[in-house]
């Protein structure tokens, strides 16, 4: 072999072991630490349209929820954390051709589909098109009995369960091959193994069962499949529906150990989202006379979400809440 050849070989191979070396120590070691972060808290002062003929408490028993009340809280939460008229947020950061999937939390109790309605018809308003839009969650049976639609052969907006279209490297197809932008649409809640879910653990949607068996196994790893690059690049926008949520698990002498705080929380960070969660989830715990875990195993996951898989911000003090409360227009 010509020496040249020989020596762009050798300096090829050398290369080569370079770039695999610092491939392998940016995987391995962790970014740069989280940065300051911003929530938005909006409330109102009534979730439930009032009992009348047209609302019969046998047909409504938790009450039929007003759709005018979410679209304003929905305005609001983004009025609060971007400082941006609503339409002018929607406009800016969704475009025409986006493919845009909103993962839902179908775990019971269940973000509303009239929640999911509201954020549509505002994806609708920046002119996203319908067919562009889809609805999804780990498991297709999960979905239904939410209350979602698995008609796929209807026009428009379509639901689909991660588990029934695949996954390639143990990430859901959806959000490889169909999405573009995904919403975060989870629901503040008590968890007997993780004292509180929220939105860092709603990711789990896209990871398949035996992969979310086996971080869920270990609080401190529970952030990994959120903290995954093409997961944490695709999901920009979180949302914490706290409309009527428990806040105990239930039990049968308990069986609806619940509140009507009428909220909804939004950030980009979905550590510092649910940071703010845990804040109102204890303080109400508090309030019932819940005595509070040592310390919390939440918190443990979420700060392992941050200082371990530099995911988010768990510092509350670097934390800002933005609310906006029901008499402010």
């Amino acid at each position: 072999m010509h020496h040249n050849q020989l020596r762009l070989i050798t300096t090829v191979l050398a290369c080569a072991v370079v770039l695999a070396t610092v491939a392998c120590t940016a995987q391995a070691s962790p970014g740069r630490a989280p940065g300051p972060a911003t929530v938005g808290l909006a409330r109102a002062d009534h979730v439930y349209l009032p009992d009348s003929i047209f609302v019969p408490k046998f047909a409504y028993p938790e009450g039929k929820i007003d759709y005018d009340i979410l679209e304003l809280l929905l305005r609001r939460a983004v009025t609060a954390w971007s400082g941006q008229q609503p339409d002018d947020f929607w406009t800016q950061n969704f475009l025409p051709n986006d493919r845009v999937g909103l993962m839902i939390d179908v775990q019971e109790p269940s973000v509303p589909p009239i929640m999911v309605e509201v954020i549509i018809r505002q994806l609708v308003s920046a002119r996203v098109r319908t067919e562009n839009i889809l609805i999804f969650a780990a498991d297709e049976r999960d979905l239904f009995a939410a209350g979602f639609s698995l008609d796929h052969d209807r026009p428009g907006v379509k639901a689909y369960g991660a588990a029934s279209l695949g996954y390639r490297n143990d990430i859901s197809r959806i959000l490889i091959d169909m999405c573009d932008k995904i919403i975060n649409v989870a629901t503040l809640r008590p968890h007997s193994q993780f004292g509180m879910t929220g939105a860092v653990y709603n990711h789990l949607a896209c990871a398949p069962a035996t992969v979310a068996k086996q971080v869920t196994a270990d609080p401190r790893q529970l952030a990994s499949v959120a903290a995954r690059a093409l997961i944490n690049q695709k999901v920009i926008l979180h949302f914490l529906v706290a409309l009527h949520p428990f806040y105990a698990v239930p039990t049968e002498a308990q069986p609806e150990p619940r509140w009507e705080y009428a909220g909804l929380l939004l950030a980009s960070d979905p550590v510092a989202v649910d940071i703010v969660g845990l804040e109102i989830l204890t303080a109400k715990r508090t309030e019932e006379g819940i005595e509070p875990a040592e310390p919390p195993v939440a918190r443990q996951y979420l700060d392992a979400a941050s200082d371990e898989y530099r995911l988010g911000q768990a510092d509350r003090d670097k934390i800002t809440v933005v609310t906006i409360e029901p008499e402010t227009e």
